[in-house]
This record gives C-alpha cells, structure tokens and sequence, in this order.
C-alpha cells in the first residue's frame, strides 16, 4: 500500500482567543478571528511490519509487535498512538503501520503546533485507512482526540483553523455547533496585515499547561475574568469589521485593548519574558503587540507602521533572548496526498 502524507499548516490568533475555552464557550458562546501562516506540521503513514509511532521533532519512538489494545494516558507519544487507535475503529484495514510526524514549531508556541500535529494525523490516517471526512470531520475528529481522549486542556479554534486554512472568523455557539466564515480578504488588505505584522518567539515555550487550566477554572469562578472575556468576544466582532476595511489603525488599538483584556482573565498570561518584550517592542516602533495562544510563553504578535518596520526588526534583532520569526500568510488547510 502507498504511504500517505498531510502537511496541516499552523495559526496566529489575531482576536478572541480564551472565548473558545470551556465553560465560557458552552454558557455564553465564542467567536476568534485567526489566520494560518507557512509553518507547518508533516504526517507520514505508511506499511510496515510493527505498529511504529515515531515523532521527529520530539526524537521520541516507540515500537509494538502488537496493536496497542487501549488508550495511552501518559506517554510522550499519546497523541499519536491514541489518534491511530481512535480512526482505525472506523475501518476494516488493521495491518501494522508506522506513523512519523514532525512539526516545525514546539509545543506551547502560541501558535497551535500540537493541535496541526492532530489535524496532520488525523488527515494522513484517514486517507490511509479509507475514511472519508471533510473539513468540519477532520476538525472535530482532531478536537476530541486532543482534548477528551488525550486530555490535554485548551480551546477549540486551533483544529478548525488548521483544517481549514486562510483567514477565518470562527463562531462557537452554545449549542456545541461551530461555524467557520472564511474571510475573502483582497490580496491589498492581506498584503497590508502581512507587511504591518511581526511575528515574534520570546524564547520560552508555555512549558505546562497551568496558564491555560487556570484560565479555565477562572472562566468558571471569576467574574472579572468572564467580564474581561465578554469583551474580549465583542473587540473580536469589531476586529472582523476593521479587517475587512483595512482600518489600520482601527487593528492597531482593538490589539492593545485585547492585550489588556487578556491580561485580566489571569495572573499566569502576563508572564515576566512576554511584558518585557511588550514593553520593548513599544518603545521600539510597534503600535500594538499581543500574546498568540494562551500566553506564559511561545510568540507574540507586534503591529507596526511601514515607516517603524524596520527600526523594530533591527531593535527585536539586538536583544540577547528571543527571535524575529519571519512568515507568509497561507490560504491553504491541511493538504494530504498518496506517493
């Protein structure tokens, strides 16, 4: 049998991340406004004669001369023996594989790898396996391998953004039903986003997921950190409308008012290494700078002038910690082929 490839494409949260977290989401509904650039996570699956789950970037492989029979709890590869575990329910085809991934960015980037890495298997094994599933299926399929089998907390937009691909605002409804709105934005406004945007890893990965747990539990027992989110949901509204304009300056002042929004829903977002480079980059040419993902580390998204661009990457360049990180807008969801 010919193996199989998925390249799934990673993501910046540009507005409403933290309205797609449980139990805000359920109670009240979220929206995120998001967008995949051109870094990406690979799956390979293909024959072989042991059941063979490999991660490249980990360095991490394990080899079973039989099917694992249940679900992995606590294994550095859980995600990949548990996603092949779920999907081969669905098919008739049992023989042995070996499934490698790797993702160019680490986990708790901000920048969604681990749930690409989802989508990436989730695309690769159904094809391999001869389950057909949509953009929507490939999401969802992703969201409860990641989140109910794997246990790992956090949103849902990372899955749905990855499937998809582009710039989508993205709607959770209270009912558990989700709606992805692409945004056919001009090739002048994506230009304008791209050359005004900087991308920048702060050189400390969110190590564990304390910052976004604890943002949970807060959605849950504190009402300034819900009233904080309401706003943050409603500045993700009004983010859609400056977007489609290309109202820069509109951009601009919605993303210092989602960096102060952001900072209230808990005392773990804000950590030392990620207000140090707000404040620097502030001083430096940017007008506007936000965490991408749950924060306490990973990367952060800076906004800045044509005239101040280059006064910034020079300035962020200089520092002894952290890097520029450069990117391209993509259009493209998880792509999955046969060789």
């Amino acid at each position: 049998m010919a193996s199989v490839i998925a390249k799934a494409p990673l993501r910046i949260g540009l507005s409403g991340g933290g309205t797609d977290l449980e139990p805000y989401c359920s109670k009240y509904g979220g929206v995120v406004l998001n967008a995949t650039i051109d870094q990406y996570a690979y799956c390979k699956v293909e024959a072989h004669d042991d059941w063979i789950f490999k991660s490249i970037d980990l360095g991490v492989e394990e080899i079973f001369k039989f099917c694992p029979s249940e679900y992995v709890s606590d294994h550095p590869l859980k995600l990949l023996i548990n996603s092949y575990l779920y999907l081969v329910q669905k098919s008739s085809i049992k023989s042995p594989v070996k499934i490698t991934t790797y993702c160019e960015t680490p986990p708790g980037s901000g920048l969604g790898s681990s749930s690409a890495v989802v989508v990436s298997l989730v695309s690769a094994l159904s094809e391999y396996l001869n389950i057909p599933l949509g953009e929507y299926d490939i999401a969802q399929n992703a969201l409860t391998i990641e989140r109910k089998i794997c246990n790992f907390p956090g949103g849902k937009q990372d899955q749905f953004a990855s499937a998809f691909g582009g710039f989508n605002y993205i709607e959770f409804l209270n009912t558990g039903q989700v709606i992805v709105n692409p945004l056919r934005l001009s090739n002048k406004i994506q230009n304008m986003l791209e050359m005004n945007t900087v991308l920048y890893y702060v050189g400390k990965p969110r190590k564990n997921s304390r910052v976004i747990e604890t943002n949970m539990y807060n959605l849950k027992n504190d009402i300034s950190s819900i009233e904080a989110t309401h706003k943050i949901k409603s500045a993700c509204q009004e983010f859609k409308n400056k977007l489609l304009t290309g109202d820069v300056s509109g951009i601009s002042k919605l993303m210092n008012d989602y960096w102060n929004l952001k900072l209230k829903t808990s005392n773990q977002i804000g950590s030392k290494e990620l207000i140090d480079v707000y404040d620097y980059a502030i001083r430096n040419g940017a007008t506007a700078a936000k965490i991408s993902g749950a924060g306490g580390g990973g990367h952060m998204i800076l906004f800045t002038e044509f005239e101040n661009r280059h006064t910034l990457l020079t300035s962020l360049n200089s520092r002894d910690s952290g890097r520029v990180v450069p990117f391209k807008f993509v259009n493209n969801g998880v792509d999955v082929w046969r060789q």
